[in-house]
Parts: structure tokens; sequence; C-alpha cells
């Protein structure tokens, strides 16, 4: 086909580098982890003796100040 002037469509190279999307989900992903650690700070506030893992018993919920 090369002597007929067509070309093949994959065989142009791909630009390396980030694109806009690469931009994007680097940056969803700094503010998920954002999000995630703005959380676990609030949820040792409401946990038990600051636990961010601790439940609160029913009907015994304690805040810490």
């Amino acid at each position: 086909m090369a002597q007929f002037g067509m070309q093949m469509p994959a065989s142009r190279k791909k630009a390396s580098g980030i694109t806009v999307y690469t931009a994007m989900a680097i940056v969803s992903c700094v503010c998920l982890a954002a999000a995630c650690a703005v959380m676990f700070f609030f949820a040792g506030k409401v946990g038990p003796d600051g636990n961010a893992f601790g439940l609160q018993e029913p009907k015994n919920i304690k805040l810490a100040k």
C-alpha cells in the first residue's frame, strides 16, 4: 500500500507526555486523598477515646472535647 501513498491508521506515533485526562486523574486522586485525610481527622474527634475506627456504644455516645 505504500507505493500508492496510503498509510495505515496505526502507523502514526503517539505523543508521549501528560495529557489532559492524565492530569485530571492525578488531580482527582489528590482530592480524594485530601478528603480521606480530613474525614479521618474528624472521625477521631467523634470516635471513642479519639479512635477514628472505633464504634460508639448505642445510647452511650460521648464526644471528645
